[in-house]
């Protein structure tokens, strides 16, 4: 009796790529049938022979890799690393698409950083046959002994670098060959720049600030903070130094009258020559009185003040101060190899926050102070007063953010040592939320057509 044909339908098959091999397949199953395709990987290759029998590692900041010669991936998330003897060449995998750095360090000491898409900027399609360009990098007793502060460099070598048979896989003809070369810094802008990266780590008065906050980088900002302030309201300031009145020099003062009910504020002390200071009256939403006083004396002029000041904070020299700011957080997290870009969000987000705090307590601490010299005491008070005390008050008001945020940040993260401020807790959330989007652009990206079915009617 023959045997009749089996005409069922063979189900699709259902292909889903991963980048290294030992990764976790994620996908939405859309057939019975699943095909693991592993993508064609990046060679990165540490070639070290500086003698003396020392041993390296290499850690990531951002995606996993794969060790070669122990077979196994090597997750991040984890803090994992690899480690390997001088003279001992280390052959890793990476994923074409692989984000943050690979950080070499001998004997926990940092020695470089590899940032593999910033060194190949070629943009490579995902298809799994394409195969990016390998990454060399060769550190040898050629380089002098008293070089300090290696750079990396590319360079095309004609031929490649071979390798011997002992090593796992082969580097493509024609790859790009990375090498640590001597790198001094001559300039002034590179010191400047290490300068402020170096000056974050300890106070400078570690006697009365155990929390280091008032590190030099934190002063230099709290003068920053000082001139942009001068800066933004020079016009007022100098009116108040009068040296042409007919008693010679005179600073000019302010006192609160009482008319109908109602606060008004007079000066006395001004020449006719001042534009700023003139004779009447002026009430608490007067543009003057708001920059002054904080528009003391009524609440709708006080919050206007506040208002105010929140939005000065991004323009004129506060703007400028803002940048000075962010540019020596930047400095900062640069130095601290461990840290990505998730983290410097992170930071320049608290440091934006932290400035418009600080704005709305100063501008409330000068109204308290108005209060309780012009109204409470019914005393006169000079007005470059107002602007010194401003400035004086602004240092421990800053300190006491710093130390907010900092407790805070402790709270949160049960006083974890690795926790410094609030920009650590909102980093992983930052980095996670990036990750969730990454994750769901790649499944949309590799969706088949098979995957989206037809209804007939």
């Amino acid at each position: 009796m023959t045997k009749k044909p089996n005409h069922q339908k063979q189900s699709a098959i259902q292909e889903v790529c991963i980048d290294l091999p030992g990764e976790t397949v994620q996908c939405w199953r859309s057939s019975d049938n699943l095909k693991v395709v592993l993508k064609k990987h990046r060679d990165v290759i540490f070639d070290i022979n500086l003698g003396g029998g020392k041993t390296y590692t290499v850690e990531s900041t951002g995606g996993d890799f794969y060790s070669v010669r122990d077979k196994k991936i090597i997750l991040s998330r984890r803090g994992g690393g690899v480690s390997f003897a001088d003279g001992e060449r280390m052959h890793l995998w990476v994923a074409r698409n692989f984000v943050g750095e690979l950080i070499l360090r001998c004997e926990e000491k940092f020695v470089s950083k590899i940032e593999p898409n910033r060194l190949d900027c070629n943009e490579y399609d995902e298809a799994p046959q394409t195969k990016p360009a390998p990454l060399i990098v060769a550190i040898g007793k050629r380089i002098d002994e008293g070089q300090k502060n290696p750079v990396i460099k590319e360079r095309n070598f004609a031929p490649p670098l071979a390798l011997p048979p002992s090593s796992a896989a082969p580097v493509d003809d024609g790859c790009t060959i990375v090498c640590v070369v001597e790198g001094n810094i001559k300039n002034a802008p590179e010191k400047l720049v290490k300068y402020f990266k170096e000056g974050g780590n300890k106070s400078v008065l570690s006697d009365f600030d155990p929390s280091d906050i008032a590190t030099q980088n934190w002063i230099w900002g709290q003068v920053v903070g000082a001139a942009a302030y001068v800066g933004d309201n020079w016009e007022w300031l100098r009116a108040s130094i009068d040296g042409k009145t007919h008693k010679g020099f005179k600073l000019v003062s302010a006192k609160v009258h009482y008319v109908k009910g109602k606060i008004r504020f007079y000066y006395s002390g001004y020449s006719k020559y001042n534009a700023v200071f003139g004779p009447g009256g002026f009430g608490p939403g007067n543009e003057r009185v708001m920059n002054i006083f904080s528009g003391v004396g009524k609440t709708s002029s006080a919050f206007a003040s506040m208002a105010k000041g929140l939005a000065g904070t991004l323009k004129n020299n506060a703007l400028l101060c803002f940048i000075f700011t962010s540019a020596v957080s930047m400095a900062e997290w640069k130095s601290d190899v461990n840290k990505d870009g998730h983290d410097l969000a992170a930071t320049l987000l608290t440091d934006l926050l932290k400035a418009l705090i600080i704005t709305a307590l100063l501008a409330a601490a000068v109204a308290l102070i108005v209060i309780a010299v012009m109204i409470g005491f019914g005393s006169s008070m000079t007005v470059l007063m107002v602007g010194v005390l401003t400035v004086i008050v602004g240092v421990p008001m800053g300190y006491a953010v710093e130390q907010a945020d900092r407790s805070l940040a402790g709270a949160i993260s049960g006083n974890d040592a690795k926790v410094n401020s609030m920009a650590d807790i909102i980093a992983p959330h930052l980095r996670a939320a990036t990750e969730r989007a990454r994750w769901n652009w790649n499944y949309l990206m590799k969706k088949y057509v098979f995957d989206y079915r037809e209804i007939v009617f």
